[in-house]
């Protein structure tokens, strides 16, 4: 069967939802905003049921129902979404949510419509579209609503149950504790197809009847080491398909619903978008412009037999995780086990541009676009040949956020790296941005981040911005999806002072986070333990938890004990007596020793005797510099000579406090000494 959409050239669908002879996605019109569209393929009309400028997600459709997320009203600084619908036969639209919320991944039976709340554990409503009446289903994720019952994830571990919506009845499904739980599932009415994982990044697919009552979960495949993960899995009423990982290539799999029997489909054209299942047929399309299916009851072969997609080929060949594109498909939520999370990053999808190369024991260079991306491999990083991949991602996601909520900016795309084995050293990510503002004006405070699917978070890595044009570079230890973001780091009692680059770079690198998140207090006087801890921040210094504490007045139970342990072990803090005197305001003297051996730790500082004596002779140039203590006297000079600290006229006043100011702007220099900046 060939489906002709409506014309143009490679529209870029996507977030494919099908339920008998209705197709719904998304796509974007020129000026980037994306809409709903739908298209029946019996007639081959086509229709756009949104017009507006306002975001959308996760459409869905059962019958001539279609639902979907949408900002609607809300602004798009908000976490805020609405739920609409549209009447596929009428052209009716419109808005069912009555209050405002954090609202998402709405589905539908054509009856009603069950939607949930990211907050807490999760809030689920189920609205009755012919009286419009909402009730409140309880605690609850992702859930699916078919046949008259909702599957939902588990508020509270990582498992699934069930809901019957007309007795209220619930009973759990799955239950899975530990580090185990279902990443995604999809739900027909009868049968859950689902992936489990567990905390080793393991997976296998299950599949379960809820129909019966004395039924167990099936496994269709065993546990497997995680590899490459594939989003697409669809459920009919007779087959259902996933997608997995094969001796290093992506096939799909058929169950049939009767007898759990497992069975691989031949294999079609990489860059193939996956649609779902109706009436025994699995749709695709190739470049969008027409829909074509396999015929599960039958076998037959699809187009291009025999077409495999290269070793660590990445979900872009498929609807991504977080879209229903599939009949019940509910969005992947982000590989959460912990509750009261919110997973709404979806995994990317790779528009093309990819170098995947064998790499060995001597390394290796990946480079994609003419080096806009490079990932530099150093010898010993991989002890035996290893496939890696370096390939240009999209998300499909209009906010994205750090740990602490604070809103990011993304500089261009994202770059999923992939490796067959674990990084035994760092590998060096080099990320083009664009050469105009704000990317090019902030440029010290661009950073490349890396994803955290579990807690739907993106992590500060590093952000080297000043040895190449228009690049950010960092060190990475581990697979991932990497992209290059600004993160915003203003603070309202800094504008015009004298420190403000210097606070704001460190802000939007999540060194310093200010008082309140709003303002910085750059008179404020720093204790030697909140110093500490900036130092290690800078230094990117993994905190630890030793079981003997390295001080006598630094207890395990104190805010500082990670950072100054930390500190301690890399040789930058020794204390005194056994003592770390951390609530001590900080002079700066005692600030200048930690740098220069926070300096020395790094990249190797120790002068020479010519040179020690010409910045003996530099810190003589100063009127107090009598008052310097003698074991302080080589690290200030230095300090000084670096031009890491400067003095007040000609007094450096060696044994005054440091302000939280002064600290920021040291740190700032300590970045541009260690080529950090």
């Amino acid at each position: 069967m060939k489906q002709v959409l409506a014309a143009g050239t490679d529209p870029g669908r996507t977030d494919y939802n099908v339920s008998g002879n209705q197709i719904v996605w998304l796509e974007a019109e020129a000026d980037g905003v994306k809409q709903v569209h739908a298209m029946n393929q019996a007639s081959g009309a086509s229709t756009v049921l949104t017009s507006g400028s306002s975001a959308k997600d996760a459409p869905y459709v059962s019958g001539n129902v279609a639902v979907w997320s949408d900002k609607g009203t809300e602004q798009e600084s908000s976490l805020n979404w609405d739920i609409y619908t549209a009447d596929l036969e009428t052209g009716t639209r419109r808005k069912l949510n009555k209050q405002s919320g954090t609202y998402g991944n709405p589905t539908t039976d054509g009856v009603g419509v069950v939607w949930y709340e990211r907050k807490n554990y999760g809030s689920m409503i189920y609205h009755d579209l012919a009286t419009g009446v909402e009730a409140d289903l309880g605690e609850g994720r992702f859930p699916v609503l078919a046949g008259g019952n909702v599957v939902y994830k588990n508020a509270r571990d990582g498992g699934l149950s069930l809901l019957h919506l007309k007795s209220g009845a619930t009973r759990a499904l799955v239950s899975l504790g530990g580090a185990s739980y279902v990443d995604w599932f999809v739900f027909n009415g009868s049968d859950v197809l689902f992936k489990q994982k567990n905390g080793s990044s393991e997976s296998k697919y299950v599949i379960l009847n809820i129909k019966d009552l004395t039924a167990l979960p099936v496994d269709l495949t065993q546990m497997k080491p995680g590899g490459t993960q594939y989003a697409f899995m669809s459920i009919g009423e007779g087959q259902a398909v996933f997608q997995e990982e094969r001796d290093g290539a992506v096939t799909l799999q058929q169950v049939n619903l009767s007898t759990y029997a497992v069975k691989s489909l031949p294999a079609i054209e990489p860059g193939t978008k996956l649609i779902g299942i109706t009436e025994d047929k699995l749709l695709y399309s190739k470049n969008d412009d027409y829909i074509e299916s396999i015929d599960l009851k039958e076998g037959s072969t699809p187009p291009s037999p025999g077409a495999t997609p290269s070793p660590g080929a990445t979900p872009g060949t498929t609807p991504a995780p977080g879209t229903t594109s599939n009949p019940g498909a509910v969005p992947n939520p982000g590989a959460d086990p912990n509750p009261g999370s919110t997973p709404e990053v979806k995994t990317p999808v790779v528009t093309g541009a990819k170098d995947s190369q064998v790499i060995g024991s001597a390394g290796g260079t990946l480079s994609v676009l003419n080096g806009w991306a490079r990932l530099e491999i150093s010898a010993g990083t991989f002890p035996d040949n290893t496939i890696v991949s370096l390939a240009q991602a999209e998300l499909e996601k209009e906010v994205l956020l750090d740990a602490t909520g604070k809103k990011l900016l993304k500089a261009g795309s994202a770059w999923q790296v992939q490796a067959n084995a674990p990084f035994l050293k760092p590998a060096k990510l080099t990320v083009g941005y664009p050469k105009e503002a704000p990317w090019t004006t902030g440029r010290e405070k661009l950073g490349i981040y890396s994803n955290d699917p579990a807690k739907g978070i993106w992590n500060y890595i590093g952000g080297v911005t000043a040895a190449e044009d228009a690049v950010v570079q960092s060190r990475i230890t581990a697979s991932g999806l990497y992209t290059v973001m600004l993160r915003g780091a203003e603070f309202t009692d800094m504008s015009g002072h004298w420190a403000q680059q210097a606070v704001e770079v460190l802000g939007a690198r999540g060194i310093v986070n200010g008082m309140n998140g709003t303002a910085y207090a750059p008179k404020g006087i720093l204790t030697r333990a909140e110093f500490t801890k900036l130092l290690a921040a800078t230094l990117g210094l993994q905190p630890q938890r030793p079981e003997t504490p390295a001080f006598r007045d630094v207890s395990a139970a104190n805010w500082s004990y990670p950072y100054v342990e930390a500190a301690a072990a890399a040789g930058i803090v020794t204390g005194e007596g056994g003592l770390f005197h951390g609530n001590d305001p900080l002079t700066r003297e005692q600030m200048m020793v930690m740098l220069m051996r926070a300096i020395d730790s790094t990249i190797g500082s120790r002068a020479s005797a010519a040179e020690s004596a010409k910045l003996e002779a530099e810190l003589g140039g100063y009127k107090d510099n009598g008052s310097v203590s003698s074991w302080a006297r080589d690290s200030v000079a230095a300090a000084v000579g670096k031009k890491l600290v400067q003095g007040n006229g000609q007094l450096l006043k060696p044994k005054d406090s440091s302000t939280r100011a002064e600290a920021a702007v040291v740190m700032y220099k300590l970045l541009a000494e260690l080529k950090l900046l």
